[in-house]
């Protein structure tokens, strides 16, 4: 067991493909920390406690652990608290991803009426990190997904308890206002429902979404966003498809002829 009397630097883990995140700072990414752990003890400085930051699945902080554990199993080099202590990736029922490392939030939890908290939770090998990564900060996108995800979840897990009929979700308006860079670390979104008007065909919201990072705001997010019942929106799409079909198969058939003349 660690002593809690004893000091040690902190140092950051991200996950690779934040590399550039790491220059110039006491951070590494999870590939250099396997090497460090590789390393004589002597040549490590110090005792270090690892504090993780974005893109590190749930693998990865376990691995990691049993690996330090059998490295260092009273903890006298290495210590790991923070690593313990991440917050629970939301669960894919409520932020409907298939595959956990394309789920980008923490489980919501309500703090006040109307109102709720979700921890970002980036894995690099989620969808939008596929290609690349530039820069040391967050993608945009990565967080407009990550907003997406959080009023499905928050309505899903507190707002839709009493449906048992599958739902659809249909965005109706998104706004997004970039104030300063999200970086690889901790980070959270402060939600907020701005208005709600419920009725037996739908559900309509209007939300708000800041992301705050070392407590200041970072990116707020807006949107406007109706639930229905599946089968109505399932419907509505199945015909407007069979018309956008009609009309493409149209447009070829004018322009063939036309161009036959």
């Amino acid at each position: 067991m660690t002593d809690n009397s004893m000091k040690f630097d902190t140092l950051i883990v991200v996950a690779d493909k934040f590399a550039e995140f790491t220059v110039e700072k006491p951070a590494v990414t999870l590939s250099q920390l396997h090497a460090m752990l590789k390393l004589p003890k002597h040549l490590v400085p110090g005792a270090v406690r690892l504090l993780p930051g974005q893109g590190l699945s749930e693998g990865d902080i376990a691995d990691l652990i049993v690996q330090i554990n059998a490295l260092d199993p009273a903890g006298l080099k290495w210590e790991l608290s923070l690593l313990r202590t991440l917050p629970e990736r939301a669960d894919p029922c409520i932020s409907h991803k298939r595959r956990s490392c394309n789920t980008l939030i923490g489980s919501p939890t309500k703090t006040a009426h109307d109102c709720y908290r979700i921890d970002l939770c980036i894995d690099e090998n989620c969808e939008l990190m596929g290609d690349h990564q530039t820069g040391q900060h967050v993608q945009g996108m990565l967080l407009i997904e990550a907003a997406r995800q959080s009023f499905i979840a928050v309505t899903e897990k507190y707002l839709l308890t009493d449906l048992e009929e599958k739902t659809y979700f249909v965005i109706n308006a998104i706004t997004t206002e970039f104030t300063g860079f999200v970086f690889p670390l901790s980070a959270h979104i402060e939600y907020r429902i701005v208005s709600a008007n419920v009725n037996d065909r739908r559900r309509k919201y209007q939300v708000e979404m800041d992301f705050i990072q070392n407590g200041e705001l970072r990116t707020r997010i807006g949107c406007a966003f109706t639930v229905f019942p599946h089968q109505v929106i399932a419907e509505k799409e199945a015909a407007l498809a069979r018309d956008a079909a009609h009309c493409a198969l149209t447009q070829v058939s004018l322009g063939a002829n036309a161009h036959a003349a």
